[in-house]
């Protein structure tokens, strides 16, 4: 089953790919929110055949939406009337921002597609539950990693140095 994440902004949309298991995400390209979005998008899931498209749903600090999530809800409902595949909504919680601190990312401002990367990994994690393949994940809190709030533990230093192996977001309950 693949999924197709979207990381949906008022000026540029960002999109990732499930592999075909459905197991781990893939930025996939940055669009721009113009007229032809939609269009766009519709032939993206046919040509790739996804089944189920992800949507973040940007929330404030304090989980509630923000002034984006009203227009992301109506794409999404447009996506769900136009095709057959099944639209859900996952919190997005500052995924362009921890996108951003990635190693290679800091300051840039072209990393929608790595955030909706981000938001679909933590839509297919919660699907597959922790034990999703063979390996076995460790996961560590932010307190005994010696994190603060707001870090993530995903790139490839956090895996050796920490022995982190799967996303693992530092964020205030």
């Amino acid at each position: 089953m693949k999924y197709l994440g979207i990381d949906f902004g008022s000026k540029k949309v960002g999109f990732a790919q499930s592999d075909d298991e459905g197991r781990l995400a893939f930025p996939l390209m940055i669009a721009p929110n113009d007229a032809i979005l939609l269009k766009d998008t519709l032939e993206l899931i046919r040509e790739m055949k996804f089944s189920t498209v992800v949507i973040g749903e940007s929330v404030d600090g304090n989980g509630k939406p923000n002034k984006i999530a009203k227009d992301a809800r109506a794409f999404g409902l447009q996506i769900e009337n136009a095709i057959d595949v099944v639209v859900v909504f996952e919190k997005e919680w500052y995924s362009t921002v921890e996108a951003r601190k990635q190693p290679g990312n800091e300051g840039n401002h072209e990393v929608d597609d790595q955030a909706a990367a981000i938001v679909l990994q933590r839509y297919l994690d919660k699907l597959n539950g922790p034990s999703s393949s063979d390996e076995e994940f460790t996961r560590v809190s932010c307190v005994d990693a010696g994190m603060p709030h707001g870090v993530s533990l995903w790139d490839e230093r956090a895996t050796h140095t920490l022995g982190v192996s799967k996303q693992q977001s530092c964020l205030k309950p």
